[in-house]
């Protein structure tokens, strides 16, 4: 038997940050530019900002901060792993924990998204999709409904289950975890 990957080989690829500081702009800046700056450029009489409530500038820019450290946490819950019985995955706000019994390893393979576009996530059914991520539930573009995990590349691994959806998965070394899911599967001998 070969050497074994490093761990982190076997984990996913982690999201960029330029992801992360799209989704604090989304959910943090432009709420709170728009909270400050929006109020004084539109009302007809600027007394009428002086009623608003001394705490919702304060309570909005809190609650923004504080979605968007939630979101940035779950971006960063990106992981997988692997024992004798089991593949764990968790991304965002999903995780499952598949039997290696159910994935069908003999059918998963390292593709390439830009040459079987038919594996490609095309409509979230419940998830997040960011550019440069996509985490939950896809419909691929072949009608096959996926458990993804991605973060933009395009060297993904293809993991069939028998449980009526598939993973579509981005670790760092794609052929690495595919290798290690094998020998996990590999009738154990008695020893």
């Amino acid at each position: 038997m070969g050497a074994r990957a490093p761990e982190d080989a076997l984990q996913l690829r982690q999201v960029s940050t330029g992801s992360r500081l799209l989704l604090a702009a989304l959910v943090f800046g432009i709420p709170v530019v728009a909270l400050v700056a929006l109020p004084t450029l539109m009302v007809a009489d600027p007394t009428a900002i002086d009623r608003t409530p001394a705490w919702v500038v304060p309570g909005t820019v809190v609650l923004c901060a504080l979605l968007a450290a939630a979101l940035d946490w779950a971006l960063r819950r990106h992981r997988l792993s692997l024992d004798r019985d089991a593949l764990e995955l968790a991304t965002s706000f999903y995780r499952r924990r598949i039997a290696l019994a159910d994935l069908r390893i003999d059918q998963a393979r390292v593709v390439d998204l830009d040459e079987r576009v038919e594996l490609r996530p095309a409509m979230k059914t419940n998830g997040t999709g960011l550019p440069g991520f996509k985490s939950g539930w896809f419909r691929l573009r072949n009608g096959d409904r996926a458990l993804v995990a991605t973060t933009g590349g395009r060297r993904l691994l293809w993991l069939p289950t028998t449980q009526g959806y598939g993973l579509l998965l981005e670790p760092v070394r794609p052929q690495a975890v595919l290798d290690r899911l094998r020998e996990l599967a590999a009738p154990r001998r008695p020893g």
